[in-house]
């Protein structure tokens, strides 16, 4: 797959904003906000990638799966943590939502 330079532009400007973001959460809370920001970026991972099969703008994408992943995964992890640990239950949504985001994806593309 080839990049476009406007890809590789916005790879690197995210990736230096990442780690500004970095910097900033470490030298305000520690290694606590850093692992925070991690984990906010891990938690709208499959809801960027579910977004990514539809019709929408990249800021678009970006803000709701932000919301999405602040919302909708720790909700289902900790109705889940009832039935088995919390630790797995936080595993077991992550990786069912990456699943059905490639799924999706696949679906998406028999269709086109």
């Amino acid at each position: 797959m080839k990049l476009s330079n406007d890809s590789k532009e916005l790879i690197v400007f995210l990736s230096i904003i990442a780690v500004v973001i970095s910097i900033f959460s470490f030298v305000l809370f520690g290694i606590t906000g850093v692992r925070v920001f991690i984990g906010i970026i891990f938690m709208s991972l499959p809801f960027y990638l579910l977004l990514d099969n539809f019709k929408l703008t990249l800021g678009e994408k970006f803000v709701f799966s932000i919301i999405l992943g602040i919302t909708i995964l720790p909700s289902l992890a900790f109705l889940l943590g009832f039935v088995i640990s919390f630790r797995l239950a936080i595993w077991a949504v992550f990786i069912v939502l990456i699943i059905a985001a490639v799924v999706l994806r696949k679906y998406k593309k028999k269709d086109i």
